[in-house]
């Protein structure tokens, strides 16, 4: 229905329903499917970004084109960060129907089952491993054997890469050789240990969560999707959420909420809305002239990544994507192999297999996650860090499954439009250097050994004049980047300083619950993309719960 607002220099068109999600992101997706599922119930969800239509998006291999193209981006970057030589790190971010699942490389694990357990024990209670399972497997449809812990019936299709590369054969293989398990499934029972990837591909295509879950829910008649809504603002009355303003093609425009909003926007932009919305660190709102609603400090803070660092190799021939695209007719094969059978390298995504590992003496768990890549870029900084390199090369990268370093965002102005501050404090912690540069001695260890050696013919970077942990260091503070999993910015919890409670709401604001990145009081072992769905289909039981 439309109607008019008064207040403000303009009119603006209004709508409502019972649920409004703001942001079409992996969240969203899942929201707007689950809760509309009943006929009677009426959801919106608002995206910033247009519809995910770009053939590219529906690639595996095309997340590489994306990220450097930007179209599809919210292009994001650090402040300078001091551990890194004031460098700042670009952090992509998705900005389009299906959110950061549409644009990301695929790769599906969950981390570690104790992952859940540390939820639960610092404070976000309900939120253990027993209790998260269940929406695990609801979500997914695994191809591989039957298991207590994998689902066969959900929207999400998962699996192992299907051929392998030769190179990431030759990686496995080495690990297996240097003691570590060859894991049948690393979103099994445990996942420690060494296997090809499982990535959230489909008869050779992209299966986001826009394919999966909202593509089909598109008929019903009680589910709306607008695009193109950049988020101005969340509506509160008399300590209530009723509302959101956003701004589409036509200018502002108000969507009333009869039962709750449901802010889905990401570990970036969701505690950007609470903040221009009043809900964050009293004095700093003020300083912006934002009307304070909630004092909220913590609004922001608990920012995590994961930080990646590169060892790159010159490879003899072994089907490198970097010497397939050099090669006019073997990349007219590729693409033709994709085209006809939805296999080969096309249908991969940023790595294929993964090594999760324990570096330091005494360990419980491992600390270390490794990825192998078959393909190599040009350099670390600059244009060359986007482009293959001229020679057949691959890549491993590794990353602190859990790090100790914490960032934090604020707002830049209280204009819509200006990208908050963010600081991610990358190396702030001395543990996460320590098994860093306990990761690069394991990394070299594997590079040594049969098979994968016999297809190395030089270490391009860090270089073997990178030598003792000083060099190693320098190095890592100059290479390394975020492996894209920033969360933890409204953090859940039961005590009172925590944003957002066990079953998501805002406190101090009636009718707003946060269901995205932003709430995971720690961030899991390893890529969190699956996590992030887990989230979202726990969360759409909660909110019926309380309806």
């Amino acid at each position: 229905m439309l109607s008019v607002e008064t207040g403000g220099t303009a009119a603006m068109a209004q709508h409502e329903s019972d649920y409004v999600i703001l942001g079409g992101g992996s969240a969203g997706c899942v929201l707007a499917t689950r809760l509309s599922e009943d006929p009677g119930t009426s959801v919106t969800m608002l995206e910033a970004g247009p519809w995910d239509r770009n053939p590219w998006i529906h690639i595996p291999m095309g997340f590489a084109r994306l990220y450097v193209t930007k179209k599809f981006d919210w292009n994001y970057q650090t402040e300078a960060e001091g551990e890194l030589g004031g460098r700042s790190v670009y952090w992509p971010r998705g900005r389009v129907i299906g959110g950061s699942g549409s644009v990301n490389g695929l790769v599906f694990l969950r981390g570690s089952p104790l992952d859940y357990d540390r939820w639960s024990q610092s404070g976000a209670r309900g939120w253990s491993y027993e209790d998260c399972l269940p929406y695990f497997k609801r979500l997914e449809n695994f191809a591989g054997p039957d298991s207590e812990f994998r689902g066969k019936d959900g929207p999400m299709w998962i699996g192992e890469v299907p051929e392998p590369s030769t190179g990431c054969r030759a990686f496995v293989e080495a690990c297996v050789k240097l003691g570590f398990t060859r894991n049948r499934d690393n979103n099994g029972d445990w996942y420690e240990g060494v296997a090809p990837n499982q990535l959230n591909v489909h008869r050779g295509r992209r299966w986001s969560p826009a394919v999966a879950y909202l593509r089909p829910a598109l008929k019903r008649p009680n589910l709306r999707v607008e695009t193109e809504r950049l988020g101005q603002r969340i509506l509160i009355e008399n300590g209530r959420a009723i509302g959101v303003v956003v701004r589409g093609p036509a200018g502002e425009e108000t969507y009333r909420a009869r039962r709750e909003v449901l802010l889905s926007s990401g570990a970036i932009e969701s505690p950007k809305m609470l903040m221009l919305s009043g809900i964050g660190e009293a004095n700093a709102l003020r300083e912006m002239g934002i009307q304070v609603q909630v004092n909220a400090p913590e609004v922001g803070k608990n920012l995590q990544d994961h930080f990646m660092v590169r060892f790159a190799y010159r490879a003899k021939p072994c089907g490198t994507l970097n010497e397939i695209l050099a090669n006019p007719i073997r990349a007219a094969g590729l693409g033709l192999d994709w085209a006809l059978r939805r296999k080969g390298q096309m249908a991969v995504g940023a790595s294929e297999a993964s090594l999760f590992a324990r570096v330091l003496p005494g360990s419980e768990e491992p600390e270390v996650q490794f990825q192998f890549v078959n393909f190599s870029l040009g350099g670390n900084q600059g244009a060359s860090a986007n482009a293959l390199a001229k020679h057949p090369g691959f890549t491993f990268n590794f990353c602190v499954c859990r790090p100790d370093s914490r960032g934090d965002l604020t707002l830049r102005s209280p204009n819509v439009a200006d990208k908050p501050v963010i600081r991610a404090n990358y190396l702030t912690a001395p543990s996460d250097i320590r098994i860093m540069l306990e990761s690069a001695k394991l990394g070299r260890r594997i590079a040594a050994t049969e098979p994968f050696a016999g297809l190395i013919e030089s270490e391009q970077f860090p270089g073997p004049s990178t030598d003792s942990e000083d060099e190693m260091l320098d190095y890592i503070r100059s290479a390394g980047t975020t492996v894209y999993h920033p969360c933890g910015t409204n953090r859940m919890g039961a005590d009172q300083r925590s944003v957002v409670d066990e079953e998501l709401r805002v406190r101090g604001v009636q009718g707003l619950r946060v269901v995205d990145a932003s709430v995971f009081p720690l961030v899991p072992s390893s890529n969190i993309h699956p996590a992030v769905l887990m989230l979202a289909e726990r969360a759409s039981d909660l909110i019926r719960r309380a309806a």
